[in-house]
């Protein structure tokens, strides 16, 4: 599962840290969805075991960041053309569809959120809805004000694709951040996301992670106490029970 074993983790300490034992959860569920939740939760010190952009992950951001921009553009284009600029013909067919793409991809996210629910940051839904809601609303003042007689033949497709937008984002907006019977913080982010992982991949994960806990003991880079404490600990719990205090963020502040 993993690019760089455990073992190798294990045999090149002289010590053993807090900060390793994140580092070890980390390289566990390396190139597993559950990674990235558990990265949310880590010490910056442990952050050289994530996998990093993927290109997968490379592709869905510069496809979420044209989601973002694509309604700025649009009302941007508008509020161009209604200051006088004459270089260019009435572009409402133009913002209407980049903001179709830019829907397209908001229903592949809301997609993905029902297959797989996670709270997310109040403040990031809020400011995501008003990059759409407001463009959106310039966008159609001034098609249906200043462009008015420009309405013409399928131009009334494009107003509807803007307002479907706006719709859709204040529907986001009010919804919130905490989907209704999924995760409600970013620790059930993780424990969601491992109860995700097929059992097998999960079983292999975990005895490969008590392999390293024992080489620890044999080592003698942890205490037994501590050795059977780690190996009773759940997948994903590790790092969280052993050194809770190197935490990143508080699971609560995702509310």
């Amino acid at each position: 599962m993993t690019a760089r074993s455990l073992t190798e983790l294990v045999d090149e300490a002289s010590s053993w840290t807090p900060v390793d034992w994140w580092r070890l959860e980390l390289r566990s569920f390396s190139r597993t969805p559950a990674q990235r939740p558990l990265a949310v939760l880590a010490p910056a010190e442990a952050m050289s075991e994530h996998r990093g952009v993927t290109l997968g992950s490379f592709i869905q951001g510069l496809a979420y960041l044209f989601a973002v921009a694509a309604p700025v553009i649009a009302a941007a284009a508008m509020v161009r053309w209604v200051l006088g600029d004459t270089a260019y013909d009435f572009p409402l067919a133009f913002a209407g569809t980049i903001t179709l793409v830019s829907l397209l991809v908001t229903g592949w996210s809301e997609l993905q959120r029902l297959r797989h629910p996670r709270a997310s940051r109040a403040s990031a839904v809020r400011t995501l809805a008003l990059i759409h809601v407001i463009p959106g609303l310039i966008t159609a003042l001034i098609a249906l004000t200043a462009g008015a007689p420009f309405l013409q033949g399928g131009a009334w497709v494009w107003i509807a694709v803007v307002a479907a937008d706006i719709v859709v984002h204040v529907v986001i907006l009010i919804r919130g951040p905490l989907p209704a019977s999924g995760p409600q913080n970013e620790r059930e982010n993780l424990q969601w996301s491992i109860r995700e992982i097929p059992p097998g991949t999960l079983a292999e994960i975990t005895a490969r992670r008590d392999a390293a806990i024992r080489r620890l003991a044999d080592r003698g880079l942890i205490e037994p106490g501590t050795a059977t404490r780690a190996l009773t600990t759940a997948p994903g719990e590790l790092a969280l029970t052993l050194a809770p205090e190197l935490q990143k963020s508080d699971p609560q502040r995702s509310r």
